[in-house]
């Protein structure tokens, strides 16, 4: 679905803003109670270009200062949300297909901070804090990436769901001009115990000749695992 959706989903064109599908699925596996590794593996498809890139990723977060003995919410199998600090660090690749007009390929060291505070009515605000160290063809080209995101977690007697909103900047060393700003509205859906879909809408707001503006469809397909010693502390905990 995420992938033979992406032409009917941008067939609404626009000369003044690029179109583009992010398919893209993620697979969690819980160590224990502290740490987690995340891979991931993504692609962009364009409207009328021929122009398409695809990108894999490992890694490793580590989760600290319970701010609570129960967690809020009722989401899915993410249990990160009874702590306050995150840290995350990783390597990106990303490449263009071969057949691309203007072929590069990226390598990235992924650094990232994540501060999180329950607001009224249960709200969750993830303050994050991102370093991408890439290298583009050779060329060093870092990047600061802050992202202020509001979630809550939801549930009918039926769904289990969480809507989602950020806004992010980015912001270039070495390039002027091509900052941007991102706003983004979507939501994630309980499919099964181990799996959850996100679907979300991205604007980027233009910025000069050299950031055009961006509507882009995402799609998520989540998946989540745990350790044997962590699944058996959680059935623990489970039982009367």
């Amino acid at each position: 679905m995420i992938f033979f959706s992406a032409d009917y989903l941008i067939a609404q064109d626009s000369t003044a803003t690029k179109q583009e599908v992010w398919p893209e699925v993620n697979i969690y596996y819980k160590v224990n109670n502290k740490i987690r590794i995340y891979g991931l593996y993504s692609a962009t498809k364009l409207k009328n270009s021929s122009y398409t890139d695809g990108g894999y990723g490992i890694y490793v977060d580590y989760f600290a200062y319970p701010i609570m003995k129960k967690r809020i919410g009722n989401h899915l199998r993410d249990s990160t949300r009874g702590y306050y600090l995150w840290i995350r660090a990783g390597y990106l690749h990303s490449t263009t297909a071969p057949e691309a007009k203007d072929p590069y390929k990226e390598n990235t060291l992924v650094t990232e901070l994540n501060l999180r505070y329950y607001l009224p009515y249960h709200i969750l605000l993830t303050n994050r804090n991102r370093f991408d160290w890439r290298v583009i063809s050779g060329q060093f080209e870092p990047r600061y990436r802050p992202r202020l995101t509001f979630e809550k977690d939801m549930h009918t007697e039926y769904l289990s769901f969480t809507p989602i909103i950020y806004g992010e900047y980015y912001v270039y060393f070495n390039s002027k001009g091509f900052d941007r700003f991102r706003l983004s509205a979507g939501i994630q859906t309980k499919v099964t115990a181990h799996i959850e879909f996100e679907t979300y809408y991205v604007h980027q707001f233009d910025n000069g000749k050299n950031v055009q503006s961006l509507d882009a469809m995402g799609f998520s397909l989540k998946f989540y695992f745990r350790h044997q010693e962590v699944k058996e502390k959680f059935s623990k905990k489970k039982k009367p």
